[in-house]
């Protein structure tokens, strides 16, 4: 049996056509069912639940602490060698920050590691919270670090991510221009 040569190729483009359509409508298909991808923090704009913890020296702190003021929730890891750079970038910014009446709450990131290897002997070791494992969840559910959350004054998220992207650089620039008026100032 002898195939008629034409008839070959137009057998082959519509072979070739129903592939590229069938990838076509596979890929279209896959990126409308695509899952969302797990939540990094807080989601922005929704409030933190109330939530309760200790500080370094075992005193209790709670979000209502917290309330009334814009603050900077951060949480690092000492296994974390960008934590340590972030540890000390947070120094340098910590008096603007207190001049500009924004809190500061350095979070460890999980139970494994304890900060104070990065914190001891550092002014920020006065910022530290542990927080329990369930809240902690719900403020980083990835355990990600190093992170930040930026509540406003009635601890609604305003932006969060790994320390470093835009919004925490613009973070950094309003803090040196609050740290330059105030030695302007005096």
């Amino acid at each position: 049996m002898h195939i008629d040569e034409p008839l070959l190729y137009i057998v082959l483009l519509a072979l070739t056509l129903a592939t590229a359509l069938n990838l076509f409508l596979t890929l279209r298909v896959a990126a409308i069912v695509r899952p969302e991808p797990p939540l990094l923090t807080l989601p922005i704009g929704q409030a933190a639940a109330p939530f309760a913890g200790r500080s370094a020296d075992g005193r209790p702190i709670s979000s209502d602490d917290l309330s009334g003021q814009p603050a900077v929730l951060v949480f690092l890891s000492s296994a974390c060698p960008a934590c340590r750079e972030t540890a000390a970038e947070l120094i340098g910014l910590l008096p603007a920050m207190r001049d500009a009446g924004v809190g500061l709450w350095i979070i460890p990131a999980d139970a494994t590691y304890d900060l104070s290897v990065l914190l001891d002997g550092t002014p920020l070791a006065d910022h530290l919270v542990v927080l329990d494992a369930a809240t902690r969840g719900l403020l980083n559910p990835q355990t990600a670090v190093p992170l930040y959350i930026f509540l406003d004054d009635e601890l609604i998220a305003q932006a969060s991510n790994y320390v470093g992207d835009e919004n925490w650089q613009s973070f950094v620039e309003q803090m040196r221009d609050v740290a330059a008026g105030a030695k302007a100032a005096s």
